[in-house]
């Protein structure tokens, strides 16, 4: 059985992998937060022999962990407050805190206990989210021989003003967690969803300002694009997609900013070296699967960002028509990172170039 645990099951991501599992013959099962909430519980007991056993109840049905070959572990169980469903506690801040602990400790221990069962996990905990920081990803890059870019980690703006001379002006500021900020919500006006993202920083924007509460931030020198990478390693293959943010004002900072429609995205053939020094990156952080951002600036220096052990990667699937999904499908399908390389069998390219992206 392969197991898919996710924090919402009609995630697009999950929903196409569903799919091409199907399309292969299995019947992968979703473990979601709802399900969690309403037809599923997870049992830790000792077997007759002594032994320690892992077992799933969903539905009506009772899973020992030793049937499930491989864990898709998506983007853990991190709850939001802009869920309709979840206002009215959100407003509730004792409470709100307790409710994502808790989620948030469920979903880690039950991700350890699939792989102190010997589950091929997506990614091996506890890795799976802890390197989704920040400050050991650049270190082990540069280690690795990957160029990344000078990098100040502060809350305290004196030094990020220093830094801001020392880089001639031109920096960058990022946050180390997703900001999302939401507005409006009435009848006549739909609620919007606002995101931090990666921008440009001014001399004024790092005056003190009565009030502030100090909180760290990432600051980098601002790296001139010719085009940007988003490359998904699935085991020991790697998928990359050029990403033509220059072509847009609204993505030369952050392709986050999405303009699909303007913005070019393309298969890409990554050096060998530089695919073989984010394998061995990805060895060092004990990940099988990730997203890797990477910048190719006008001279041609490829420039490490960041791995997210949890990145997107649908829109690039479908856009670049790279056969991410399947590759992944067939590394589930095997329990292993050696696992039969797959050929796209979806025509990604008929969906919709406007689709939605997370």
């Amino acid at each position: 059985m392969i197991l898919l645990v996710t924090a919402y099951a009609q995630d697009n991501t999950v929903l196409r992998l569903q799919q091409v599992l199907t399309a292969a013959g299995e019947q992968p099962v979703v473990l979601d937060t709802q399900s969690m909430e309403g037809s599923a519980a997870v049992y830790v007991s000792q077997s007759e022999e002594g032994r320690g056993r892992l077992q799933f109840q969903l539905g009506g049905r009772r899973v020992d962990a030793s049937e499930i070959k491989s864990a898709l572990l998506w983007r853990g169980w991190q709850r939001f407050s802009h869920d309709p469903a979840l206002k009215g506690l959100a407003s509730k801040a004792r409470e709100w805190a307790f409710y994502k602990r808790e989620w948030k400790s469920f979903c880690s221990g039950l991700g350890l206990a699939l792989k102190a069962s010997d589950v091929f996990c997506v990614n091996p905990p506890p890795f799976h989210t802890a390197y989704e920081e920040k400050c050991a990803q650049l270190l082990v890059a540069a280690q690795e021989g990957l160029d990344i870019p000078s990098t100040l980690y502060t809350a305290d703006l004196r030094f990020a003003r220093d830094f801001h001379r020392q880089q001639a002006g031109s920096i960058i500021y990022k946050p180390f967690t997703p900001f999302i900020r939401t507005s409006g919500g009435t009848a006549e006006r739909p609620e919007r969803v606002g995101t931090l993202y990666t921008s440009r920083v001014k001399e004024e924007d790092l005056q003190e300002e009565e009030g502030r509460v100090p909180t760290p931030g990432i600051f980098q020198p601002y790296v001139d694009k010719q085009l940007e990478l988003r490359i998904v390693i699935v085991g020991r293959r790697l998928f990359a997609c050029a990403i033509h943010s220059q072509d847009s004002r609204r993505t030369r900072t952050d392709w986050r900013r999405y303009d699909l429609e303007h913005v070019r995205h393309e298969p890409y053939e990554l050096p060998t070296q530089v695919g073989d020094k984010l394998l061995r990156l990805m060895d060092r952080l004990g990940l099988v699967f990730g997203s890797v951002d990477m910048i190719v600036t006008a001279e041609g220096r490829f420039v490490f960002l960041e791995v997210n052990p949890n990145g997107q990667f649908d829109w690039i699937a479908q856009l670049a028509g790279l056969p991410i999904y399947e590759n992944l499908a067939s590394m589930l399908r095997a329990g292993s990172i050696h696992y039969p390389l797959a050929s796209s069998s979806i025509p990604w390219k008929e969906a919709a170039r406007a689709a939605a992206v997370g």
